[in-house]
């Protein structure tokens, strides 16, 4: 029976490790955390191109456009403090991250899936940064936590603007 709940448990944990949004993990280790801040950058960038290209509202492109600089520069500078502490980030976590199918294939009510998901994504990602900047061990990656904290903040202030004006349009 012991077998059967940790074999379940563990498909749960692989099952969860492969949404495209992380959440919020209260894993302090600072690889852990470059992992999870890497992969959500680079899915950042990706809904920020499809919305540069796909969305109606200029708001929604113009936060799209927003997303693909902003999160561009916080990689650059998340990968040159994994290279300068030594730490090996694995290629799944720094390339590679295919946009999310439900966005891709979105048409009409692109605009409104997009700001959901940026509404779903900024929350936890202030979460991980908020958790990493007040317990995190390692002090480089916690400065960089802190510092980029205003910046995820300001981003998840813009989509709640956004969202409140999209709902206002559609009563």
């Amino acid at each position: 029976m012991k077998k059967v709940i940790i074999i379940i448990l563990s498909a749960l944990g692989t099952f969860a490790a492969k949404a495209q949004i992380p959440q919020p993990d209260p894993d302090t280790t600072a690889k852990h955390f470059i992992i999870v801040a890497s992969i959500g950058n680079l899915q950042e960038i990706s809904a920020g191109q499809l919305a540069s290209q796909k969305a109606k509202d200029k708001d929604v492109r113009s936060f799209g456009q927003m997303m693909v600089k902003d999160h561009r520069q916080a990689q650059q500078k998340l990968m040159e403090l994994a290279k300068r502490k030594g730490y090996n980030i694995p290629p799944a976590a720094t390339s590679g991250i295919q946009p999310d199918p439900n966005l891709k294939n979105a048409r009409d009510n692109f605009d409104s899936m997009y700001v959901r998901a940026m509404m779903a994504g900024h929350n936890n990602t202030v979460q991980t940064f908020e958790t990493y900047a007040t317990t995190g061990k390692d002090p480089d990656v916690k400065a960089f936590a802190q510092q980029t904290l205003p910046t995820l903040k300001a981003h998840l202030a813009a989509i709640q603007v956004i969202d409140s004006r999209l709902k206002g349009i559609s009563k």
